[in-house]
């Protein structure tokens, strides 16, 4: 089986994406209170990054995007990979693409480390984790290791983007009050093929860190 990466972007935001700018979403598999796991009817749709420069960002809502030419640039080499170009308010494409799938990791092991928790859907549990920060001078970000078990995986063991169950910060499925309607986003992980193409891209802020999957040898293959 090969390697796969959680992807932590560090860089600063660029743009909105997703419920706040009119994107349809499904609920079939989705947490009926908070809405967490709601997955994209059709096109993501965007504002606000027709003039960012960066090749690969963070929408302040937590989706990832793609410059075109990096896109391009990864299909040359994987061309198995198939992503969606993102559209505005008006449904016209813009020159970005959404690294995403609806593929799944099960939940991760309570062996697995590098996150908190906060502020949970007492519900599905599947919102409201964090990167677990130290602030301070420095501020250090805990290295995240997600444990699995490889007969877990053996369905998707050749998918090239994944994502996980656990998804970062908060979820409001109703608007209400001051609070906004708002879906956690999961931690996009990628097969190490890809990883070798966004490092050779020399992407800034991008960090990555291996998953590990129990009772299985990993290869190069």
């Amino acid at each position: 089986m090969k390697k796969y990466y959680i992807i932590t972007y560090r860089g600063s935001t660029s743009g909105e994406s997703g419920e706040q700018c009119g994107t349809d979403y499904i609920f079939d598999n989705a947490c009926v209170v908070c809405g967490t796991g709601a997955e994209l009817k059709g096109t993501l749709k965007v504002r606000g990054i027709t003039k960012t420069k960066k090749n690969l960002f963070e929408t302040v809502n937590g989706d990832c995007l793609i410059s075109k030419s990096l896109k391009e640039s990864i299909v040359e080499k994987l061309p198995n990979l198939r992503l969606e170009q993102v559209v505005d308010k008006k449904n016209q494409s813009i020159d970005f693409y959404h690294l995403y799938t609806r593929l799944n990791l099960p939940k991760f092991k309570e062996t697995s480390t590098g996150y908190v928790t906060e502020d949970q859907c007492p519900v599905c549990m599947r919102n409201g984790f964090y990167n677990d920060v130290t602030i301070g001078n420095p501020t250090i970000v805990k290295p995240l290791a997600f444990t699995y078990n490889y007969e877990d995986l053996v369905l998707i063991s050749n998918a090239i983007i994944l994502k996980t169950w656990e998804c970062r910060g908060l979820s409001n499925k109703v608007k209400s009050g001051n609070k906004v309607v708002r879906f956690a986003r999961p931690w996009i992980v990628v097969r190490e093929d890809l990883k070798e193409v966004l490092e050779s891209e020399k992407i800034k802020n991008i960090h990555f860190e291996q998953i590990i999957i129990e009772g299985c040898v990993q290869q190069n293959l």
